[in-house]
């Protein structure tokens, strides 16, 4: 009798040992879904702020406030590294006495290995500072009468702005 007994002891203890491994390894995946949870809404709340600023751009632009954008960008670095321009009032002598044709430094930060125009125009336009970058001067009303078109994006859509 004490065979059968200790056999059976020794049983519930491999199927107790057994157990407790499934239960750590169930755990142990949990523990990871939840930091990879976590680590995905970091990067989501990340992804909405920064479609947040790009959008932001966008509406400034239509509405012809290029100073919100230089604010913006002056304030927050992050702002300044998200948004597809930098932008910097010039600061001159002269006074002028309509914010709309104050005149603002863009730098545009070329994310495309292909350039829009030739380096002709990107020249004419104010030049370029990098093979990257094309930096040119514009006032907040040429901004806001350059907004509305049609745009095609690489992906083939297109979206219509008014």
């Amino acid at each position: 009798m004490d065979n059968k007994k200790a056999a059976e002891l020794a049983e519930k203890e491999l199927k107790k040992e057994d157990e407790e491994k499934q239960i750590r390894l169930i755990k142990e995946a949990i523990k990871q879904t939840l930091e990879k949870i976590k680590t995905k809404e970091k990067e989501r709340t990340n992804l909405n702020k920064e479609i947040k600023t790009l959008k932001q751009d966008i509406d400034n632009i239509r509405a012809g406030r290029l100073d919100l954008i230089a604010e913006r960008q002056e304030k927050d670095e992050e702002a300044k590294r998200t948004s597809v321009i930098e932008v910097v009032k010039e600061i001159h002598h002269h006074y002028y006495h309509d914010r709309w044709y104050e005149p603002y430094r863009i730098t545009y930060k070329w994310d495309s290995p292909y350039y829009p125009c030739d380096v002709g125009d990107i020249a004419d336009l104010g030049g370029f500072n990098t093979v990257c970058d094309w930096i040119t001067t514009v006032n907040c009303s040429v901004a806001k009468g350059a907004y509305a078109g049609t745009y095609q994006l690489d992906n083939g859509d297109c979206v219509t702005l008014t």
